[in-house]
This record gives structure tokens, sequence and C-alpha cells, in this order.
């Protein structure tokens, strides 16, 4: 079993509720943390996020990327809390949507992670196929490479990037959500600032509306540490 993280710097007890042994110290708030209001502050941290950059609004279909990998579970969970909490305000419909790639002995693990809790929070799952779609599956398309330059992941990221808006066009959703965390921006970031590409860090603005995809799409992770993502799944 994975060892239990370690305390930070300030022992005792939680410094929010006061009554439970404190279990993660954010270094950035000098808060010490018990592990149920962890939870519940990294919640409360992607609904504020929701509600500053005005991601969803009331009664919109969203439409949540799940990969079955714990950044993207973690998601839909939050979202389906904040959905059935009175305070939070914005009423949506859930669906999830799910890409099978196609690789052997990756994704079907994957997929049943996604539907198992799918099941659980009765959130339906759409799932479509780059078989279905294109015609071929990823490890075709691997095997068909002749530019030794190209990587897989840049390959398989347009693809599933198309597959992703065809699955949002078939639940017909008015958003998608995605699950890019606080370091995927910042990676984003120095990449784009290393090449130079001054457009390109403009589009990092969270309240942005990207034209290029057939349906809206945001990022409620966009403030969450992926470490902190890692903890609350």
């Amino acid at each position: 079993a994975p060892a239990r993280p370690r305390p930070g710097p300030i022992m005792g007890y939680c410094s929010r509720c006061g009554k439970n042994p404190s279990y993660y110290t954010r270094r950035y708030s000098g808060e010490s943390l018990c592990a149920e209001c962890f939870k519940e502050t990294t919640v409360e941290k992607v609904r504020r996020t929701v509600s500053k950059y005005g991601m969803l609004h009331h009664g919109e279909k969203v439409g949540v990327a799940v990969s079955g990998g714990k950044d993207s579970l973690s998601l839909l969970k939050i979202l389906h809390d904040l959905n059935g909490d009175s305070r939070y305000g914005a009423k949506s419909e859930l669906v999830a949507l799910s890409v099978d790639e196609g690789v052997k002995g990756y994704r079907d693990e994957a997929i049943e992670h996604a539907r198992a809790l799918c099941d659980e929070l009765g959130v339906e799952l759409v799932l479509v196929s780059y078989s279905e779609l294109f015609g071929f599956s990823l490890d075709q398309a691997l095997d068909w490479k002749d530019n030794r330059e190209l990587s897989s992941c840049s390959i398989c990221g347009v693809f599933r990037r198309r597959a992703i808006d065809e699955a949002a066009v078939k639940a017909k959703v008015d958003v998608v959500a995605t699950a890019h965390n606080l370091d995927d921006y910042i990676q984003t970031f120095m990449m784009n600032l290393l090449h130079g590409d001054v457009e390109r860090i403009g589009w990092l603005d969270p309240s942005n509306v990207d034209e290029d995809f057939p349906v809206r799409r945001v990022k409620p992770f966009t403030e969450v540490y992926e470490e902190e993502i890692a903890l609350f799944a």
C-alpha cells in the first residue's frame, strides 16, 4: 500500500475544523488540513474557479471528458457533488464522454473505471472509439507511422481531440469540461514561452472561448495542482 502522506511543518490538529488530526499541509496557504477538510476545500476551490471564470451556467448539459484516470474521475465526482449542492446555484445535466483509442492491454481497464464511477453516480456514459469514427485503432495507426520523429502522443492527441468533439456532438452537450490542472497550465505556458509563441500564451486565459472547437470547452481544475488532485482521488 502507498505510504500515508506525511504532515507538513504544522503538526497537530486541522487548522480548519480543529477536531481531527492534520493530514496534509498546503504550503502555499499555510493550512494544515484533516482528510475531510482537505476534500471539502478542494471542491470549494473548483467551485470558485468555475464561478470566477463563468465556466458553467444553470441548465446547461455538461459533457465531462473522462479517460478513467485520477484527474478526470475526480473532476466527474466533484462536478457531480457540486451539482447536488444547493449553495452552488448552477444546476446542470452531466454526461461522461470517453474515448476508446484502441490500445491493447491499456484502455479496457480505464474504461471500466469510468463506467464504474458513472454507474455509482448515475451519470450517462457516452463512449466513442477510433475504430468507429476513423476506421482504425491507435495501434494500427502507429504501425503505419513512418516518421520516427513524430511521437505516439502527438498522433493520438489530434485524433483524441476530434473524438471528444464527436462525442460531444453525439451527446448534444452545451459545454465540455476537461481535467487539465494547474501543472498542465504551467507546463504549456513554459513551452509556449520558450518557443516564443505569444499568441498561444493568450489562449491560456481560462475565460477565453476557443472557437476552433464545435462545443465550448472549460477547465475547472485550472487552479488545482496535480498533487492535490491525486490526493483527493
